[in-house]
């Protein structure tokens, strides 16, 4: 079947047409996903798109068992006991910010956090695209509404909280969904986004930056996930687009590792040593990071 997609001509955050091409491009089924970025905000996205069926089939059963948070994740998504300590400290994160309420999760795939949640004392409910994890969800009884957020159908103001954990990169319309969380949340809730950066470390910096230089593409062999390649400043430009006031941009760095994606030898000893450097001045003065945690309020 052939691939669907769609060729994006503006920026769907900001609204300008004045892009440029970066050197990275996703390939998977014989098409090619380029990555662009917007010189008026600065967000990057893919100006080839996947849509409809084959957005859908991304995101079957098997993205759950391997694929979901870019493979970094050693348990399956169905795996309940693997997610117990990050939700807890989740919980606790959001707690922070204000009283057990009404909480909304925005790609609340198996349902966990939303079980933990509700276990605890919040009035939980998700929305979620994977039917497989719809289905999951319900069976643990909890309120899921099948789809993307914008045709949800939910309504205005009544979250106190809405959470969006690696999720916002892969909708087709960041902006029209932070416009809908802006909506449904209410006055003086908050909205806690976390998600990766990856452009914005060291290391890519300096791959992406090479690879200009000698006018070649860094090519990943592997399914368009990302749609949104997002840093701090157009990610903060676009909270504030939709109304919200920026609370704060916590980054951190993912340690030297095994580099995700396939990479030679020497790539994997040069993103390491990048890494290794790039770490303690993320933690130190929050700059360079792969990784974001995003608070935002909406005005009371």
């Amino acid at each position: 079947m052939e691939a669907a997609t769609r060729r994006l001509d503006r920026c769907l955050a900001c609204g300008a047409d004045d892009l440029t091409g970066l050197p990275v491009r996703y390939r998977h089924d014989g098409v090619d996903y380029p990555l662009a970025a917007c010189l008026a905000c600065g967000m990057r996205f893919l100006r080839v798109q996947p849509v409809g069926e084959t957005l859908a089939t991304l995101y079957a059963a098997p993205y759950f068992e391997r694929a979901f948070r870019c493979g970094r994740s050693a348990a399956a998504s169905y795996e309940e006991a693997a997610f117990v300590e990050e939700n807890r400290g989740l919980l606790d994160s959001f707690e922070r910010l204000g009283p057990r309420g009404r909480m909304l999760e925005v790609g609340s795939a198996m349902g966990w956090l939303l079980k933990h949640a509700g276990e605890r004392g919040w009035r939980a409910r998700g929305v979620e695209l994977s039917t497989t994890a719809v289905a999951h969800a319900r069976g643990l009884g909890l309120d899921v509404v099948e789809g993307e957020l914008p045709g949800a159908g939910l309504p205005a103001a009544a979250f106190d909280l809405v959470y969006l954990g690696d999720v916002l990169e892969h909708v087709p319309d960041c902006r029209a969904v932070m416009a809908e969380v802006a909506r449904v949340l209410a006055p003086g809730g908050h909205v806690v986004l976390r998600g990766p950066i990856t452009t914005h470390s060291i290391a890519r910096r300096f791959g992406m930056a090479g690879y200009e230089i000698f006018a070649r593409v860094i090519v990943l062999e592997e399914p368009p996930y990302h749609l949104w390649e997002f840093t701090p400043g157009p990610l903060a430009g676009l909270l504030r687009r939709v109304g919200l006031n920026v609370v704060s941009l916590r980054q951190s760095k993912i340690p030297p590792g095994n580099p995700h994606g396939e990479k030679s030898a020497l790539q994997r000893t040069a993103m390491g040593l990048l890494d290794a450097v790039n770490l303690p001045i993320t933690r130190a003065f929050n700059v360079l990071g792969d990784r974001v945690v995003a608070v935002a309020r909406k005005p009371a």
